[in-house]
């Protein structure tokens, strides 16, 4: 009788991709782009493997979705250790082990043992009387060097942040700003716009730079993508832009909760079509509005601005620039990158410029 083959093991996201566990998002990034060629390639190819291939990009190229998944395959595998290790025979001693007496039971050790008590009593009997002990002056008593423990460590405290100077900053953020250009359906440039790179083929701008013509291109460093929007969030006025191919590195979303005002920022966009401008201001105030609280900034910006990263010193993304008030001098807003994490699609019932002008109006 054939015995039974053991079930082939269930493919991982990172098997689907041929990447490790530990890859990093332009490797992600890198094999997905090569496994779609080949597959493309391919006349005969699954049309379920593109699919099982693009689920594994969109997963693991978010790093909350990665996560996630990375933990589910974690309690997967304890999972399975454990029905292994219940279906493993116990051992079993052999009869002789189990019922073999202890060495000190041995007869011949008894007798030994008691014959060399017996020894010790009767040389005791025959020591001579121990002399007076002497009184020497007192000492400070000590343990000996073996039974002093020693103070258990101060574990270090974590590093403080450190804020980095404005040319520092732009080295290193200006690889994860994007230009972004709106064509109309002739191809013609209707539109230009700034972004920030947020994860691996993701874009973040303002949908009323993304949703003023037909078709978008995104443009992060040399190289230019064409590029699709996915989540348009009026209400937010946040766009969630799909980049194929772009592999560029995401920044850190930070919170726009812990600004205080009079702290420097810095904004990095394409004002008036100069790519990669970098200007600096402070946060002027919090302003609320029926979506929520956003930043006001001295930070200078134009239009190609909007839709670009508001920075704190640290290189922690805290806004996206979104609109001036034409009616004063600097006033520039940005809405708080908290909203990111939030964004769906959906329509504006209260665009934020006549929010903003309603509540700047006097009474």
């Amino acid at each position: 009788m054939a015995t039974p083959s053991a079930p082939a093991k269930k493919r991982t996201l990172y098997d689907i991709l041929g990447v490790e566990r530990d890859a990093n998002a332009i490797d992600i990034g890198i094999a997905y782009k090569a496994r779609i060629e080949a597959l493309n390639r391919s006349p005969g190819a699954d049309p379920n493997e593109v699919n099982l291939v693009h689920e594994a990009y969109h997963v693991l190229c978010m790093p909350n979705e990665r996560a996630a998944y990375d933990a589910k395959l974690i309690s997967m595998a304890e999972k399975a250790a454990a029905k292994e290790s219940a279906q493993s025979p116990d051992l079993v001693l052999e009869p002789d082990e189990e019922e073999k007496p202890p060495a000190w039971k041995n007869k011949y050790v008894l007798t030994g043992g008691a014959l060399l008590v017996a020894l010790l009593a009767f040389w005791a009997m025959r020591s001579p009387p121990k002399p007076e002990p002497r009184i020497v002056a007192q000492r400070e008593l000590r343990p000996p060097a073996e039974a002093r423990v020693a103070a258990p460590a101060v574990a270090p405290e974590p590093a403080a942040l450190v804020a980095k100077s404005a040319e520092e900053l732009f080295t290193t953020l200006s690889r994860s700003t994007a230009r972004i250009t709106v064509h109309d359906i002739s191809g013609r440039a209707v539109g230009l716009g700034s972004g920030v790179v947020t994860g691996i083929g993701t874009v973040i701008t303002n949908c009323h730079v993304a949703t003023a013509g037909g078709s978008l291109t995104v443009k992060v460093g040399a190289e230019q993508f064409s590029a699709s929007v996915e989540v348009a969030d009026e209400e937010y006025d946040l766009c969630r832009l799909s980049v194929s191919g772009l592999t560029a590195p995401a920044v850190t979303i930070g919170s726009a909760e812990s600004l205080k005002t009079g702290q420097k920022v810095f904004a990095i966009g394409s004002p008036q079509g100069l790519e990669l401008t970098i200007s600096d201001g402070i946060v002027s105030g919090m302003r609320d509005l029926p979506q929520g609280r956003v930043i006001q900034t001295t930070a200078p910006i134009s239009p190609g601005s909007s839709g670009g990263p508001l920075f704190d010193a640290y290189g922690r993304l805290v806004g996206i620039m979104t609109f001036q008030h034409r009616s004063g001098q600097n006033l520039n807003f940005a809405v708080p990158a908290d909203w990111i994490a939030n964004i769906r699609s959906r329509s504006a019932t209260n665009p934020l410029t006549e929010a903003m002008q309603k509540s700047m109006a006097p009474n």
